[in-house]
């Protein structure tokens, strides 16, 4: 048996040695092997030596992980046919006890290896460690192959590589950022860094927010046709948990909840109370709707009435007029409106809610927070409502220089410089002065800025003032035409709630 060590796997943290898993590594005649049931202290999870070659650990509580295995003296080398982790594990106490990673298990019972499936040359089965390396730089073909021979990690990135491919091919929608002050632009002089790095800094936190919420948020870009013929293929062949899980995750985003609906159900069948099994027995009346039924289709308008689901974070939708939209167990109401063929439902904080419109007239949610939520039409024969209005608002602009000093928020809002009211106002609601901070939030408001109405509607709530959703009404009203940010932050919040809330306090 050959023990290598290579300057790839050395700079692997935590790893100084590697057996090398092939199959020429095996021996030819008396099995070494300590074969037999190991379980953790706790019950956690066992693990189960079947062969010289193979093994798997188990648990209630997680996806069944296969292991390629060989040993040298004490030393056990794993590679993890789920996870694609190569480690050296340790046996002792006369092959009582196995330690590696985070795992220590203790014999539980002892038994005859069974004999070592024949491996194909040049697979990943009988090259274990090299294969596992090459996992990340891959072509698709290879890891099909891999994934085809059971290797639930190659499956796994197989569809990471197209989901990464279909996110780099999708057109980047431009954004909302502020626009940069020129104090930021290449051209400014060299004695307007400071202010620049000072807007950056008080900016900084808000804007990465901004950035991670979009992206941990909003729907994976979908997968072409041919790739999620292939995915769902492969699950139906290998059935992995944690693969099947994934690929009707892709499914679903693509548009084909029936097949989603399938892998979930599979990847349900692995074990108990695995996560697929919820959405998997909320989504069976899917699998008896007709495939025509179920097909998306591009929205123009919104719908009108009220939708019901059996599973996802949002299980009462009411489209009413407006675009606003009533959700049963939130206190605010939503903003509905139609985007890139789907329906958009705006939220304060986070990303969009995402809702893809069926054939049928059901809808279903495709963001990560709704992911598989069938709605159901429950009023089929609601009256259309009224279109949605397109409210105007402006980007918070960067323009108080001063802002990091003592004293220079303020001052800023004084001069018209926005930044610095939203500052100042924000500095005051952390030191719980709300009545002291009315004043900057509604100069931003009346500005259009959306986080100074925000900022007013948020004051409210801990102080119950009748003179904020007043002056809310009249910032609307002074706009003439309904269009106002204000009008869309007075219309969605329930402001007899959060009088209540306050009163609580």
């Amino acid at each position: 048996m050959t023990v290598v060590f290579s300057p790839r796997r050395c700079r692997t943290a935590g790893r100084a040695l590697l057996l090398m898993l092939a199959a020429t590594s095996l021996p030819a005649a008396a099995q070494s092997m300590a074969c037999g049931v190991y379980a953790q202290d706790d019950g956690a999870a066992t693990l189960t030596i079947e062969s010289e070659a193979h093994g798997f650990i188990s648990s209630p509580y997680q996806a069944t992980e296969r292991l390629r295995l060989v040993r040298q003296d004490n030393l056990l080398g794993t590679g993890n046919l789920s996870t694609g982790r190569l480690e050296n594990w340790e046996f002792s106490d006369n092959d009582r006890t196995v330690t590696g990673g985070y795992h220590t298990f203790h014999l539980k019972a002892a038994a005859a290896c069974k004999p070592v499936p024949e491996m194909v040359e040049g697979s990943c089965m009988a090259d274990t460690s090299d294969c596992l390396e090459a996992l990340p730089e891959a072509a698709p073909t290879q890891l099909h192959a891999w994934c085809s021979e059971g290797v639930e990690a190659a499956c796994t990135q197989l569809q990471e590589t197209y989901q990464r491919q279909a996110k780099e091919a999708q057109p980047q929608r431009a954004g909302t950022e502020p626009p940069m002050p020129a104090f930021c632009r290449d051209d400014a002089p060299a004695d307007e860094a400071e202010a620049c790095l000072a807007v950056m800094k008080v900016m900084a936190s808000e804007l990465m927010g901004m950035s991670v919420l979009g992206l941990e948020g909003s729907p994976d870009a979908p997968l072409p046709a041919p790739q999620l013929d292939e995915l769902a293929a492969l699950c139906a062949q290998q059935q992995g948990e944690a693969f099947c899980s994934n690929v009707a995750e892709a499914l679903w985003n693509g548009g084909r909840p029936q097949q989603a609906a399938e892998a979930l159900q599979r990847s349900c069948a692995q074990r108990a109370d695995t996560y697929a099994c919820g959405p998997a027995k909320a989504l069976a009346m899917v699998s008896r709707q007709p495939p025509s039924a179920l097909a998306a289709v591009t929205a123009t308008t919104l719908p009108c009435g009220r939708f019901e689901a059996g599973y996802g974070l949002l299980s009462n939708l009411r489209f009413l007029d407006g675009g606003l939209v009533e959700v049963a167990g939130i206190g605010t109401r939503l903003r509905a409106r139609v985007q890139d063929g789907r329906i958009l439902l705006r939220r304060d904080v986070g990303s969009d809610f995402v809702l893809q419109p069926l054939a049928n007239g059901n809808l279903v949610g495709i963001d990560k927070d709704n992911r598989y939520g069938y709605y159901e039409r429950m009023d089929k024969a609601a009256s259309s409502c009224q279109p949605p209005v397109a409210f105007v608002e402006i980007p918070q602009p960067l323009d108080c220089p001063t802002v990091a000093r003592k004293g220079g928020a303020a001052a800023c809002c004084d001069d018209g410089k926005l930044l610095g009211c939203k500052v100042a106002g924000e500095e005051l609601h952390s030191a719980e002065k709300w009545a002291q901070a009315q004043p900057y939030f509604i100069k931003l408001c009346s500005a259009g800025v959306r986080g100074g109405c925000l900022g007013l509607a948020a004051g409210y709530a801990h102080t119950g003032d009748p003179k904020v959703p007043q002056t809310m009404a009249a910032i609307c009203a002074k706009d003439g035409k309904g269009t106002h940010v204000a009008c869309d932050i007075d219309a969605t919040r329930d402001w007899a709630g959060m009088k209540a809330q306050a009163a609580e306090q």
